[in-house]
């Protein structure tokens, strides 16, 4: 029986939110629009509200306030606002949501914020893309504690006790982990290819040459990988520090060019930005 198989067997994969499937549709017809994209989004006012901050975020160094759905897609582009709507779609697929999922929808926040700070502080990667690939690097997490919430209980008892990655205890436990899930979770939704591919490799810091024809992917799993180890450092989603578990900090650097110095000075500012983020997904 393949991977794939045994994933399939063992857990249940969801289907795309309505509202989130309906706007994607949208997106990918040509003839579609303004005015029914934007009342699509509209339906959502958490999703409405996520894509108006963004669009006011001084990345994009838009001077005037951003005030209309309309007046956002024209700032941020159909590519954007896909990404968007596929990463804010991802909360609606918690089953419940007690400690453990909150832990683990305050790591994939952290992640996306410092592959953010990541992304800008290397360029060439998109800011946009580092930081969606953030929020849903581990959904497969979400899939697999959905389904087998006491086997993901005992990964994580686990995990904590024996220092581990998480992926290594779910081979152990599972026979799979959750980077393969999500890498089928995100082929189901029609995630673009690059995040399919990020999603199944952000793990891969051991084998990381299997990826070196793709320099931009190397480039983007590097933020992705380096984001988690620092979280996982830093206790972030987790019960506390945990700086013995090994996720590839050294390689994942070496891959950005980031050294232990600007690596030091990336976490202090990601801990500042963090405290704000996570206080405007309260909001």
């Amino acid at each position: 029986m393949t991977t794939r198989e045994i994933i399939l067997k063992t857990v249940e994969l969801p289907s795309v939110p309505m509202v989130a499937a309906r706007i994607i549709q949208l997106i990918d017809n040509p003839s579609t629009s303004l005015h029914d994209l934007q009342s699509a989004i509209m339906a959502d006012q958490a999703m409405t509200s996520r894509i108006l901050k963004i669009a006011n975020s001084s990345f994009y160094g838009v001077r005037q306030n951003i005030d209309t759905v309309s007046e956002a897609i024209s700032i941020l582009g159909l590519n954007v606002i896909r990404l968007i709507v596929l990463a804010a779609a991802t909360r609606g697929i918690y089953k419940r949501f007690g400690s453990t999922e909150r832990m683990m929808w305050e790591h994939s926040l952290g992640v996306s914020i410092a592959a953010g700070i990541l992304a800008a502080e290397v360029g060439y990667i998109k800011r946009e893309e580092a930081v969606v690939a953030g929020l849903l690097h581990d959904i497969g997490k979400v899939v697999i504690n959905n389904s087998l919430p006491e086997k993901f209980g005992a990964i994580s008892n686990e995990v904590r006790r024996e220092k581990l990655p998480y992926y290594k205890v779910e081979e152990r436990i599972l026979g799979f982990n959750h980077s393969e899930t999500g890498y089928y979770l995100a082929e189901k939704w029609g995630f673009p290819e690059i995040l399919c591919k990020v999603i199944s490799n952000h793990h891969s810091f051991d084998s990381i040459n299997v990826l070196y024809d793709d320099p931009y992917l190397v480039l983007l799993c590097g933020s992705i990988g380096l984001a988690d180890a620092l979280c996982v450092r830093l206790g972030v989603g987790y019960h506390e520090p945990m700086p013995e578990i090994e996720l590839g900090t050294e390689k994942w650097s070496e891959v950005l060019k980031i050294s232990s110095e600007r690596l030091e000075k990336i976490s202090k500012v990601f801990k500042e930005r963090y405290v704000l983020e996570k206080m405007s997904y309260q909001e």
